[in-house]
């Protein structure tokens, strides 16, 4: 057989095939690339009367009702996980500040696996939480987890969509740009005084504001509050009375949009100056964190459809 008049036939089959072959990638990849970009899982969760979200969560073989909070970095869980063995120590310590300011610490632990619905999620940075009841297996998510992808929380339909891709708003109210890696805030003016308020969605509550920050003391000034209740509070310091001051004030501007007749309650417990869902709630809210150096990330707020 003569092999030196098949070798060109080969060969141009061979590069016939080829050339298909990227030909067809080239006609695929645009379509398979903008099917990726619509991969958004969809997690049903329920609320509390605050407005709070629970995303159904698992580890190992616990059912637990995970928390949606936009403030601590690390995933907080009851000392139930600690006892069943499920954190593995780090010999690292997380560093905070305490009510009057000193620092305070304590042990980071790996959590090997949680799932939220069908996500994934792998050797997540964890601290104990005292404050959660033992008797219920629970915990709330650190922004080193919800950093990882964006979501939309859907509250008209009670439901969270997860993507890798960022979300477009249908009816944007107000978009909240930050820097990435740092916790979303917002600026509020009240009696004339402009100050910074953390976004947390793990927080219940409306305007929480710390009675010891300048726009406080300048709410219990101008409106002449006297204290509506003291309790006895554990989240932020041991066995600490929180003196309560509450006002609904007349006009404010958050992130420069006016709101009027907005209940406020002032805490000398809390250390920083909250919105939590007491507010965002009454929004669908979508939560786009850029991986990118140079484009911040946004919390942006819809107008709901149904009231």
């Amino acid at each position: 057989m003569n092999t030196r008049n098949l070798l060109p036939g080969r060969t141009l089959t061979f590069l016939f095939a080829v050339s298909c072959i990227q030909l067809v990638c080239l006609i695929s990849t645009p379509a398979a690339q903008a099917q990726s970009k619509k991969e958004v899982t969809k997690i049903a969760f329920k609320k509390d009367k605050f407005n709070r979200i629970y995303l159904p969560a698992k580890v190992d073989k616990d059912t637990i009702a995970l928390l949606f909070g936009t403030y601590s970095k690390t995933l907080r869980l009851t000392p139930y996980f600690y006892e069943t063995r499920q954190l593995w120590p780090s010999w690292d310590r997380l560093m905070s500040t305490d009510k009057n300011g000193g620092p305070h610490s304590k042990s980071v632990f790996y959590l090997p696996k949680i799932e939220i619905g069908p996500l994934k999620f792998r050797n997540e940075e964890t601290v104990i939480n005292q404050a959660f009841p033992d008797s219920i297996a629970t915990g709330s998510t650190g922004t080193l987890m919800v950093y990882q992808y964006n979501w939309k929380i859907n509250n008209d339909r009670n439901e969270m969509l997860v993507s890798k891709t960022p979300f477009s708003p249908e009816q944007a109210y107000t978009t909240i740009s930050y820097k990435k890696n740092t916790l979303p805030t917002a600026v509020v003016n009240i009696s004339k005084v402009n100050s910074e308020f953390i976004l947390d969605l793990g927080s219940g509550a409306g305007f929480l504001v710390s009675s010891t920050t300048a726009i406080g003391r300048a709410i219990i000034d101008d409106y002449r509050l006297s204290p509506s209740r003291t309790v006895t509070s554990n989240i932020h310091s041991n066995k600490l009375v929180d003196t309560i001051y509450e006002a609904v004030i007349p006009s404010m501007t958050f992130n420069g949009m006016t709101l009027k007749n907005q209940k406020v309650v002032i805490s000398s417990a809390v250390p920083h100056n909250i919105i939590g869902t007491g507010f965002l709630g009454n929004y669908n809210v979508i939560l786009n964190n850029s991986k990118k150096r140079k484009v911040q990330s946004a919390i942006i707020l819809e107008k709901r459809l149904m009231e």
